[in-house]
C-alpha cells in the first residue's frame, strides 16, 4: 500500500475506533417500553468521507421482559488493509421495575496483532457477581479500574435501551449512565439538540424526521495510557447521533457522526440491508 494510504490510516485509526466502538453500543436498540415480541436485524455502514471501513451488524430478540443481543463489527477497505478489525458481543438483559438491567455480556476484539476477551455477569440487585478478562488487563498500558469504579454500573445495552424509553416518553436525550463492558469503565451523557429532517446522503440511509442528540464519552478506566484521548476536553470526545421514528413505536439510530481535524467519521443505519419490523426495505 502506499506511503500515504499508510499514514492516513494510521492517523485515521483511533478515530475509526470510536465510531465503532459507539455504533457497537447503539446498534440493538428499539422502543424498549413496547411489550411486544419481535425480531430486528440492524446494519450500519461506517466511513470517514468516502472511505468505506467497517460493517457493523447486530441481531436481537425480544420476548417479554428479555432481550437477546448478537452484535458483530468488522472492519473494511483501508482500515482492513491499516489494521484488521473484528469483534463480537453477546448480551442478556431484563426489564425490571421500569427499566432494563444487564444479565450477562461477553465481548471479544480480534486485530491481526492479537485477541481479546471479556465476560461479566450480574445479579439481580445490579451487583456484579463474575467477571473474565483474557487476557487479565496489562496495568502497564491501561488505566486501572478499581473496585469501587465497578459498583452501581450497568452494560452499554442497559444504558441506551433507558435512553431510547426516555426519548420514546418525552421526545428528548436526557441521561448519565455509569457504563463496564468488563474492559472499559466509562460514563456516558447524553444531551438534546432538536429535531431535524434528514435528506439520506447515500441510496440506503435513512431519510425522514429525527431527533438530533449529543453524547459525551468519559472514560474512567481500562482505556489506553499513550492515547491522548482521556486528556481532551469534553467537546473533543463527543458524538452527535440521529434516531428515528419508525412504525409500531420503534425508535433507532440511524445516523453518528464524529468529528475530528482530518474530517467526518460517520455511521449510516443501512435501510436496504435492515430488516425492520413494519417497514419495507428501501430500494
Amino acid at each position: 500500500m502506499p506511503s500515504f494510504h499508510r499514514k492516513f490510516g494510521q492517523r485515521l485509526w483511533p478515530y475509526r475506533c470510536r465510531v465503532v466502538g459507539i455504533v457497537a453500543a447503539l446498534q440493538i436498540i428499539a422502543n424498549a417500553a413496547l411489550a411486544a415480541n419481535r425480531n430486528i436485524d440492524l446494519l450500519y455502514d461506517i466511513s470517514w468521507g468516502a472511505l468505506h471501513l467497517a460493517e457493523a451488524t447486530s441481531q436481537w430478540q425480544m420476548q417479554d421482559d428479555k432481550a437477546v443481543i448478537l452484535g458483530s463489527v468488522k472492519s473494511d477497505g483501508i482500515a482492513s488493509l491499516v489494521s484488521g478489525f473484528q469483534s463480537a458481543s453477546s448480551a442478556e438483559i431484563d426489564f425490571q421495575a421500569n427499566q432494563w438491567h444487564p444479565v450477562y455480556l461477553s465481548l471479544s476484539r480480534i486485530t491481526k496483532s492479537k485477541q481479546i476477551a471479556s465476560s461479566v455477569h450480574w445479579s439481580a440487585s445490579g451487583d456484579i457477581l463474575s467477571e473474565v478478562q483474557q487476557p487479565p488487563l496489562d496495568l502497564d498500558k491501561v488505566f486501572p479500574i478499581p473496585g469501587k469504579l465497578k459498583q452501581n454500573v450497568i452494560d452499554p445495552y442497559s444504558a441506551v435501551m433507558r435512553q431510547l424509553d426516555h426519548i420514546a416518553t418525552t421526545g428528548k436525550c436526557a441521561g448519565s449512565y455509569a457504563i463496564y463492558d468488563g474492559l472499559r469503565r466509562f460514563e456516558m451523557q447524553f444531551d438534546t439538540v432538536g429535531d431535524i429532517d434528514l435528506v439520506a446522503d447515500r441510496p440506503y440511509g435513512f431519510d425522514g424526521p429525527a431527533l438530533h442528540c449529543q453524547i459525551i464519552v468519559l472514560p474512567k478506566g481500562g482505556h489506553r495510557i499513550e492515547s491522548s484521548w482521556h486528556k481532551r476536553p469534553d467537546k473533543d470526545r463527543q458524538l452527535s447521533v440521529f434516531f428515528g421514528w419508525f412504525p409500531q413505536g420503534l425508535v433507532l439510530p440511524v445516523r453518528v457522526e464524529i468529528e475530528a481535524p482530518i474530517g467526518t467519521g460517520v455511521a449510516r443505519l443501512n435501510m436496504i440491508r435492515s430488516n425492520i419490523p413494519g417497514i419495507a426495505p428501501a430500494r
